[in-house]
């Protein structure tokens, strides 16, 4: 009777180790997600400046801004790069230079200007 306990005590710890509970990057990013600032070529827009962005279950991602004009499209699909720390919305490449807890920034640089969002979720 002690084997067959032990018996169960190793393989149980070996079913239990391998399994991961870490999320990945796109469950990571998937919410929705209101920005906390906004830098155009490192400068602050003015406090009003807002920029909700929706990542969705399944891929597909909705913008509602007041930042005119906004020549990014405001909805399609999405897909993360976890390997390269990229966030890809309809094709436009955004890098991801940090995701911590409720906390994402991303950049990228749309018509020759460099753009970072800082968002909460």
């Amino acid at each position: 009777m002690p084997l067959f306990f032990a018996a169960l005590f190793l393989f149980g710890g070996v079913f239990y180790s391998c399994k991961n509970d870490d999320p990945t990057l796109s469950e990571n990013l998937t919410a929705e997600w209101n920005s906390t600032e906004i830098k155009v070529d490192g400068v602050a827009a003015p406090a009003s400046t807002t920029m909700f962005l929706h990542l969705q279950t399944g891929g597909n991602y909705e913008i509602t801004t007041n930042i005119t004009p906004f020549t990014h499209p405001t909805s399609g699909t999405w897909a993360a790069d976890e390997a390269n720390m990229k966030l890809t919305l309809s094709g436009n490449v955004w890098t991801i230079h940090h995701l911590e807890g409720n906390t994402l920034r991303i950049g990228n640089t749309v018509d020759s200007v460099e753009v970072e969002i800082d968002f909460v979720k």
